[in-house]
């Protein structure tokens, strides 16, 4: 069973409210899984952006079977499904960048039309240093913000909840991100709850945007104004990982949502 076969699996029984928030560029339902009551603050969770990272996607599903709390969460454990299915080795026709690449599963991030989702996003879209202009297995920006079918639901759907905060998972490195330009009262905010998580989660919380533009976080911080972290996950290693590689990390999240619904009535 592959990792979107898994998802799927693990969401129908999780007894949680599932539903679609859009499709990916191959026609593959990009599911999210709700918590919790509808009403107030809302926090949005995602993992497998990049596709060979969709070994995130077993922490968010644990994550799913621990939350008990009112607050609600929105899960979206697999972002990229068409490029998760394409790491665990399925064929996926139609697409001449997957075909001309196949040597490139074990390191492949983009979605199916070789863009890179986590530089897809309005804001600052193509300014990050390693962007590239090409479709092909990473960093490729694609021929405007949001044109991907997966970032452009992912866009939208964060605008309709309008979260109070969002948390994206990756691999790898043991760090928190949490940085996009925020200044006065906003900056200082948002590292108190970064610095919180990371030392919940025993990651290093890392200051600064690292020269990269038009992720996920970062649109939820320009765009939205709200506090938004990345979590790179596997502290060593080097990629392809696996569900076993993500092992520790998935028990040490387990209790993160509860700990950020505490954490943001505080703030």
């Amino acid at each position: 069973m592959d990792i979107a076969d898994y998802v799927k699996t693990e969401l129908t029984k999780s007894g949680a409210d599932i539903f679609s928030i859009g499709k990916s560029a191959a026609g593959e339902d990009m599911l999210c899984a709700h918590r919790g009551e509808y009403f107030g603050g809302q926090i949005i969770i995602t993992s497998a952006i990049h596709a060979r990272e969709c070994c995130t996607a077993h922490v968010v599903i644990r994550q799913i079977e621990k939350y008990r709390e009112q607050s609600g969460v929105y899960f979206i454990p697999l972002v990229n499904p068409d490029g998760a299915r394409f790491f665990c080795g399925e064929h996926i026709r139609g697409f001449p960048v997957l075909e001309k690449n196949e040597d490139k599963r074990p390191v492949w991030k983009a979605n199916a039309e070789g863009v890179d989702l986590n530089t897809n996003f309005d804001a600052s879209w193509g300014s990050g240093r390693q962007n590239v202009l090409l479709p092909g297995p990473s960093d490729f920006i694609g021929s405007y913000p949001l044109c991907a079918p997966e970032s452009r639901a992912l866009a939208a759907f964060t605008q309709k909840v309008k979260p109070i905060f969002t948390l994206s998972y990756h691999c790898m490195g043991g760090e928190l991100y949490w940085e996009y330009g925020q200044s006065g009262a906003r900056r200082v905010r948002d590292e108190k709850i970064a610095a919180a998580i990371a030392k919940r989660i025993d990651v290093k919380k890392v200051d600064g945007h690292l020269f990269s533009a038009g992720g996920y976080k970062d649109y939820c911080i320009q765009k939205l104004k709200i506090p938004s972290v990345t979590v790179e996950l596997i502290k060593s290693g080097s990629h392809p990982f696996y569900e076993k590689d993500i092992a520790e990390d998935r028990e040490k999240n387990a209790l993160l949502p509860e700990y950020i619904t505490k954490l943001m009535r505080t703030i």
